[in-house]
């Protein structure tokens, strides 16, 4: 899933010129404002963005288009209730097919298989994703299918200020051990206007246009199961944050001869090639090909009614993929690189000593055991450099760990608390209270003597309040490697 957390986009309107929104949601629910913090509803009967009243506690349009001042009245940063709010996460899950109900949720915020999410998983090895590019009857993009060629493939792709290309960045963080490339096809034009498939997902019709076209699907079945391995299509214009349009991945079982299609991957292509950028890209697939949970809160789901940022900017399954505008997503963190099996070396933290933390060593994980196996630190130097270049932070990250723990849950206690918090240095606790992403005081820089023990803020005691034992002390300055002592 791809969340927005309250970033300034264009949206497109049926009667109307696009207009600049503030978005707060993901694919199952959102809200929208107005540059000045009016809440906002798209009116079908109009075509148009106008401001939004409560009624009932639901958000409903007052019929006055965002071109015309704001009605008598009508407050800024108008909410649904909760139940409401609820009710249509409900409503929207309902529109999913049936042959996801066995994974229930295909993205998550907790991780039911040993940290990670249930299915196919392909983290290791060379797979071979299938990317079609697609045009609206209404709406086309320059973008060929070779300028995506290199964005997917490319070596040393560096277009638009992005980092590196998606292969690159993938074969980066899991220490070469997922090669991960993609066949580009189209662009192919659909049969619709744009407007229409924000309201019909146009996965189907894009994959048979591919076909209709001659191409072999079983060319992307990597494992010789009968499934494509990666489906990622991408549509013209800028992503668009509604309905079936918002940038998601999901379940579609689709067949064609002997291969069905699994898990697929829908966001923007941009109006041109200076717009291509790998964040969502790289998110969504870290989700098909690894199985990796998100990272976020989702915010008033499962009980929990209070909004939080979970690891923020510092994971690429965070808000980490939004970085740079998407061109300099942040790395996976260590903690889901090891349950990848990326990582071919842990180093003990349990033994006292002082210890080197390399910038970049992806194949390697310093972790700290508590008295639960599932249970532990982890430590990481995030110094701004190569993949860290865009992060708010700068020094030596240190996660506490739980893989029976839920993202969704940032209360810090024995029973409901984050699978990988981040211990954030100056003890404010800013993700867990959803005051930012990210700011320049997570990370620890350096310190002479303790910076964290079990009576400091933050600490190192375990969930359910047990002195975990870990003392670290004498952190050096950041850069290609950061020393720290274990006590």
């Amino acid at each position: 899933m791809s969340a927005i957390f309250g970033e300034l986009l264009n949206f497109p309107q049926q009667k109307g010129q696009e207009v600049c929104l503030r978005v707060f949601g993901d694919e199952h629910y959102s809200r929208y404002e107005d540059i000045n913090g009016y809440t906002v509803v798209y009116d079908e009967a109009k075509g148009l963005f106008c401001y939004a009243q409560l009624e009932d506690n639901s958000l409903v349009s007052t019929e006055v288009p965002l071109d015309n001042p704001p009605p008598r009245g009508v407050d800024h940063h108008l909410q649904e209730s909760l139940a409401v709010k609820k009710s249509k996460i409900v409503e929207q899950r309902l529109l999913h097919p049936p042959e996801i109900s066995k994974f229930k949720e295909v993205v998550q915020t907790l991780g039911p298989n040993q940290g990670l999410l249930n299915g196919r998983i392909l983290s290791i090895g060379k797979v071979r994703g299938l990317t079609i590019l697609v045009n609206f009857r209404d709406v086309t993009s320059t973008t060929s299918a070779a300028d995506v060629e290199d964005m997917v493939n490319g070596d040393n792709y560096t277009r638009n200020g992005n980092i590196c290309s998606v292969r690159e960045y993938f074969h980066q963080v899991s220490n070469g051990k997922l090669d991960y490339t993609n066949t580009v096809v189209g662009p192919y034009t659909l049969s619709q206007d744009r407007q229409y498939y924000i309201n019909e997902l146009l996965i189907e019709e894009a994959l048979q246009l591919a076909v209709d076209d001659g191409l072999d699907l079983a060319q992307f079945d990597s494992r010789g199961e009968g499934l494509v391995d990666a489906l990622n299509v991408l549509y013209a214009g800028q992503s668009v944050y509604q309905g079936q349009l918002w940038p998601h991945n999901f379940i579609k079982d689709l067949k064609f001869g002997q291969i069905h299609t699994h898990f697929y991957l829908l966001t923007g292509l941009g109006r041109n090639p200076s717009e291509l950028s790998i964040g969502t890209f790289c998110h969504e697939n870290g989700h098909l090909l690894c199985r990796f949970p998100d990272m976020y809160d989702y915010g008033e789901r499962d009980d929990d009614s209070q909004s939080s940022a979970g690891i923020g900017y510092y994971c690429l399954m965070g808000a980490g993929n939004h970085l740079d505008f998407g061109r300099s997503p942040s790395p996976v963190c260590a903690y889901l690189r090891d349950l990848a099996g990326w990582c071919d070396s842990v180093v003990d933290l349990n033994t006292a000593g002082t210890y080197e933390a390399q910038h970049g060593d992806y194949g390697v994980v310093m972790k700290y055991q508590t008295s639960k196996p599932n249970e532990y630190f982890i430590v990481e130097n995030r110094s701004n450099m190569g993949l860290d270049r865009a992060e708010p932070a700068n020094g030596l990250a240190i996660y506490h760990c739980d893989i029976f723990g839920s993202n969704e849950l940032q209360q810090g206690t024995a029973d409901k608390h984050y699978q990988c918090a981040l211990l954030q240095a100056d003890g404010r606790r800013d993700l867990e209270n959803n005051e930012d992403q990210g700011d320049a005081n997570d990370l620890f820089g350096p310190i002479t003597g303790v910076a964290l023990s079990s009576t400091s803020t933050p600490h190192t005691r375990e969930w359910d309040g047990r002195e975990s034992g870990l003392v670290i002390s004498d952190i050096t300055n950041s850069g290609e490697s950061i020393q720290f002592h274990v006590e």
